[in-house]
């Protein structure tokens, strides 16, 4: 029979999720800071009538709103100074 003392049983008890707890923490920081920022074609636009926010191609002069489905000139929104 193997002789384990009780210290050890506990040891191995709280070392091993211990470390399953840390390795996966490890994967998950690395996945998060691993996203890179993509270049889009794409702009943030406001619909006149409806104040739908929604995302316009860059070339496109003329967009139509998603929700009210207006035909508009396309202005492209300018980021608030913020706080």
């Amino acid at each position: 029979m193997i002789s384990v003392s009780l210290t050890s049983i506990l040891a191995y008890l709280m070392i091993v999720p211990l470390t399953v707890i840390m390795i996966l923490w490890l994967y998950d920081s690395e996945k998060k800071y691993s996203r890179k920022a993509v270049p889009t074609r794409k702009v943030m636009c406001e619909c006149e009538i409806c104040l739908f926010h929604f995302t316009a191609d860059k070339a496109d002069k003329y967009v139509r709103c998603p929700r009210c489905k207006s035909l508009m000139e396309r202005k492209v929104m300018r980021r608030r100074k913020g706080n």
